[in-house]
């Protein structure tokens, strides 16, 4: 369980970059009020508590003088400045992927307790946020960087803009703004207990031409293990392990994982919450990780791959595969 919420400190550097070069103001003197130590904002990787960094977001909004300093932060975004996780979306095959990886790694940019899930429907995708209720909240202009980021991020791999077609936001009405329309493009209402975005099917399932499977394979491992390290005792990497192990067997249902973990099946699902995610979550990014490194081997044809991970024919991996990553197992296979 993650002790102290945590976010990168190159959001930081992104602040301070902003208030110097757009607004004309010193942040040195904000780090320095925060205890911000400027060596930790260029160090891949590194983090700053979420408690200072909220106090920064309020501090660097006030003296910019504007109430939408969020959204001059968020257009200054690359995907570098969102470490391992940056790399692996660029690598993605789809927007679809790519924002399964924003899923699966979202505790690269914060262990605040949110969890964020991606659903496929028939000609749509769903994005939403989900922020418990009586969990600290991030301050406005952390969630319009945010708002503009992924924004940005969708058209740096798509190499074209891409916009939602309809938001949903948990603002309050009032802070309704021609702002937010501008940059959506789309209906936008405000209100919701958790944010959601709509994306078309098709924009998502777009093969992107800078997909490098080995790269994004890479990353992949490479975001595991340093999630791993924020929280050495992470009961998601545990079940993640014993699902690698028993996949194949046919046997690893949530009940007989918690038996092999010494704990109650509801013991298990409430420490899986206080990480932000559930048992079919870690099942489904543990089965799409191993199918997508058994692709890109070659050695196997799709129906042992199926066997591997646990489905018991290859129609319903080939389906859920599709789900998971906007692609069919041979198209992926053949992009590797």
């Amino acid at each position: 369980m993650f002790h102290e919420p945590t976010t990168l400190a190159s959001v930081a550097r992104l602040i301070g970059e902003t208030l110097s070069t757009d607004y004309g103001v010193d942040p040195q003197p904000i780090f320095a009020s925060l205890d911000i130590q400027p060596d930790n904002l260029i160090r891949p990787g590194a983090r700053e508590s979420f408690a200072k960094m909220d106090r920064l977001w309020s501090k660097a909004t006030e003296a910019s003088d504007d109430p939408f300093f969020g959204l001059t932060v968020g257009d200054r975004v690359t995907p570098s400045d969102f470490f391992v996780l940056g790399h692996a979306w660029m690598a993605s095959a789809t927007l679809a992927g790519a924002l399964r990886r924003l899923c699966r790694y979202y505790d690269v940019l914060t262990t605040l307790n949110s969890h964020v899930e991606l659903h496929r429907h028939p000609d749509k995708y769903t994005l939403t946020d989900f922020r418990p209720e009586g969990h600290p909240q991030p301050p406005k202009s952390a969630k319009d960087a945010g708002f503009v980021a992924l924004l940005k991020l969708c058209e740096f791999s798509a190499r074209r803009p891409i916009f939602p077609s309809h938001v949903s936001l948990t603002m309050p009405v009032e802070f309704k703004s021609n702002r937010y329309d501008e940059l959506f493009r789309c209906p936008v209402t405000y209100g919701h207990d958790d944010e959601t975005w709509v994306f078309s099917a098709t924009d998502m399932e777009e093969p992107l031409s800078g997909s490098i499977p080995d790269v994004a394979s890479a990353t992949d491992r490479i975001a595991e293990n340093y999630i791993a390290s924020l929280d050495d005792n992470s009961v998601t990497r545990e079940v993640r392990q014993l699902l690698i192990q028993m996949l194949p067997s046919g046997m690893a249902d949530q009940e007989e994982i918690a038996k092999r973990l010494y704990r109650s099946k509801s013991t298990l699902q409430r420490q899986l919450t206080a990480e932000n995610t559930n048992y079919r979550n870690v099942l489904e990014t543990t089965r799409c990780e191993l199918a997508e490194h058994y692709l890109q081997d070659g050695n196997y044809t799709q129906a042992q791959i199926a066997f591997m991970i646990g489905f018991a024919d290859q129609s319903n991996f080939a389906r859920a595969f599709k789900r998971w990553t906007g692609v069919s197992p041979g198209d992926y296979q053949k992009a590797a």
